[in-house]
Parts: structure tokens; sequence; C-alpha cells
């Protein structure tokens, strides 16, 4: 999903992470998964607490 849960605003993602405007941010995958279960859920895009930004190891 490309909405933001926060301003409804949609913006289209290609990076690994969602930042918008409003200041939430997310990983995209984390992101489309909340929105989806949300719109289930409730009906509408409804904001989630922040969730730890995770960070990625490169193999040497």
């Amino acid at each position: 999903s490309q909405t933001c849960p926060v301003c409804k605003r949609k913006k289209k993602v290609r990076t690994r992470m969602y930042h918008c405007h409003c200041g939430y941010t997310s990983h995209r995958d984390i992101h489309g998964a909340k929105n989806i279960l949300s719109q289930a859920l409730y009906g509408s895009f409804e904001p989630w607490g922040q969730e730890k930004i995770p960070t990625y190891l490169r193999p040497a």
C-alpha cells in the first residue's frame, strides 16, 4: 500500500524505507502489511505505533 496512515497521502516508494512528508517512517513491507490489516479490520487506514527501524548487516 502506498497510503500514509497518518496524513492519508499516497507516495510511491522505491527504497526499503517508507518516508512520508508528515514524518511517518516505516519499512515498506511492514508498512504495507499494516495498511492491509488495518483496512481489513477497521475499513480505513489507521496509524500504528512506530516500530524499531531494522539495521542490515552486510557480509565482509
